[in-house]
């Protein structure tokens, strides 16, 4: 469903504030969940947990006088001894970076309303975090990224970066409901700390003045506080048997002009297939030549590659040390079908149309190669989509339109053999609008003509499947863009992570020549790693 702003009066904005701020509070305390709470966007964690808080007639908008575009339903809580989780439904699908407005998270940090401000009606707030941030609006009243706000005699004022409190949010694109995580023990500093209990409340603030709110309500933890855990991972898991390791990265252009960091860490993992993206426009077999020749990676074996022409600044690589890496004969240019751009340009806004002509120059950042694993030729497919953006916006229709037109190469590749044979498609999905983009190259690719499927990777050491993160630039939580799809009719998947140095053990990380913050000093991206073998009797 479209998502559009229509006007609210203050009187009605005032009204629906106050009935829900005046609502009775209970203080809810969860049952503990029956397995731990995975930030990945999958919900079948939250199974047997109860609402934390949900509309009431009180607290809906008058019909009369309009809606906001976005109206609150409910929202579930519960907590670990590091974490407070909370998962919240809404009544259509939205971008949790980037809704058309802001949804504050309002919390009484030690539940005294004596304390802190008061936020919109609700007395006693601490600090807030603010998802779709205002003050990093997009077109069309969209905010962009996430913040903790401070709060003063005035209500809300200082953004502070999310990274602060480790703030988490799952899925990256679009949906009716999603989940997050903040920190309990909060910042160094001491801001953002909960205390046993806590009240809070979520209001939706569109970017006309419209607002939509739940009832405040108390929540009780039911576990200890402690600290998140230091980085303690001391081993990076081994291949299986027989099956073949590949490793998908978003090297970072500009970076990867000086590339011996990524040779490290490229080895750290062991990989026998790399796919890389936003490699920077020149390069040439020779560069490559050099970036595989460096010690680190030398010493995994010999190494064949293919690299893009198209792409613009932005070029993709296939290598392998398993065996012969084949150019695939029809994906050697990756180019729009005749007409397809100009049809686009139809239908976005007038400051997208200039990004047109860009993609006109530079065609798709993708190629093709055939490389054989455990006597199975495969079709290995590097990409990297259109940024930024938002569901239905112009990004995400060119995202969408990127993935039918390689979708459509793929499947003319694919034709040029006697049978069907399966596919890896690995990259920067960017998938910050809606899941089209990843529904389009999953459709029907596989062997059997089934649908591909997404490699289950999460992160070392933490239960999360994000690949991508910057505490540096701190305007996005951490959030998950890059994917490995695969023909899971003739590969079974036996391993796979995310990988960051940042999560290793400091010792662990000397041991394997690196150091903890060496994957961000080198990409905002991780290094997503999966391990496929061949199914018996295929």
């Amino acid at each position: 469903m479209h998502l559009f702003v229509r006007l609210v009066t203050a009187a009605t904005v005032a009204t629906s504030l106050s009935c829900a701020s005046t609502a009775p509070t209970t203080a809810r305390v969860p049952a503990p969940p029956t397995r731990s709470i995975v930030l990945d966007g999958d919900l079948s964690d939250w199974a047997g947990i109860p609402v934390w808080t949900e509309a009431t007639p009180l607290s809906a908008p008058s019909p009369s006088a309009g809606a906001p575009p976005v109206t609150l339903r409910r929202a579930w809580a519960t907590d670990d001894a590091a974490w407070w989780y909370l998962s919240v439904e809404v009544s259509d699908s939205v971008n949790v970076m980037a809704m058309p407005g802001t949804m504050h998270l309002l919390i009484d940090a030690d539940e005294q309303a004596t304390t802190g401000a008061t936020v919109f009606t609700m007395p006693g707030v601490d600090f807030a975090v603010d998802l779709s941030r205002s003050d990093k609006r997009q077109g069309n009243g969209y905010g962009a990224g996430a913040a903790l706000r401070t709060v003063g005699a005035g209500g809300l004022n200082e953004h502070r970066s999310p990274y602060d409190n480790e703030l988490l949010a799952m899925p990256s694109w679009s949906s009716p409901r999603f989940e997050l995580r903040i920190a309990r023990a909060g910042h160094a500093d001491g801001f953002a700390a909960l205390g046993s209990r806590v009240r809070a409340q979520l209001v939706f603030e569109a970017a006309n003045g419209a607002v939509h709110a739940l009832p405040p309500a108390s929540y009780r933890f039911t576990t200890p506080k402690s600290p998140v855990p230091a980085p303690a991972v001391s081993t990076i898991p081994k291949v299986a048997v027989g099956a073949t390791r590949i490793a998908q990265w978003n090297v970072s252009e500009g970076s990867f002009r000086k590339p011996a960091r990524h040779a490290v860490l490229l080895a750290a993992v062991e990989p026998h297939v790399i796919m890389l993206d936003e490699v920077y426009n020149e390069i040439s077999d020779a560069i490559l030549a050099d970036f595989f020749s460096l010690p680190a990676l030398a010493a995994l074996g010999r190494w064949e590659f293919v690299h893009s022409v198209t792409g613009g600044r932005q070029k993709t690589v296939i290598a392998s040390r398993v065996g012969a890496v084949r150019p695939a004969a029809t994906m050697r240019r990756v180019e729009y079908d005749t007409g397809a751009l100009d049809s686009l340009r139809l239908l976005v806004p007038d400051p997208f149309k200039h990004a047109m002509d860009i993609e006109a120059a530079a065609q798709l950042s993708s190629t093709g190669a055939w490389i054989t694993i455990d006597g199975l030729e495969t079709l290995f497919v590097p990409l990297d989509l259109q940024s930024a953006g938002y569901h239905q916006s112009g990004q995400d229709k060119l995202r969408i339109l990127q993935s039918r037109t390689l979708r459509a190469r793929v499947m003319r590749e694919l034709a040029t053999g006697a049978r069907r044979a399966p596919v890896v498609i690995g990259g920067d999905f960017n998938t910050v609008g809606s899941f089209a983009p990843l529904g389009e190259l999953m459709h029907g690719l596989d062997t059997d003509s089934s649908d591909l499927a997404i490699g289950d990777a999460r992160r070392l050491g933490d239960p999360t499947v994000a690949t991508w993160a910057s505490a540096t630039v701190a305007q996005f939580s951490p959030g998950r863009l890059d994917f490995t799809l695969f023909s899971d009719a003739v590969f079974e998947r036996t391993g796979g992570f995310v990988f960051s140095s940042t999560d290793l053990a400091p010792a662990f990380a000397t041991s394997k020549g690196l150091t903890p913050d060496l994957s961000p000093e080198t990409s905002d991206h991780m290094i997503v790693v999966t391990d496929l073998r061949r199914r018996r009797g295929r």
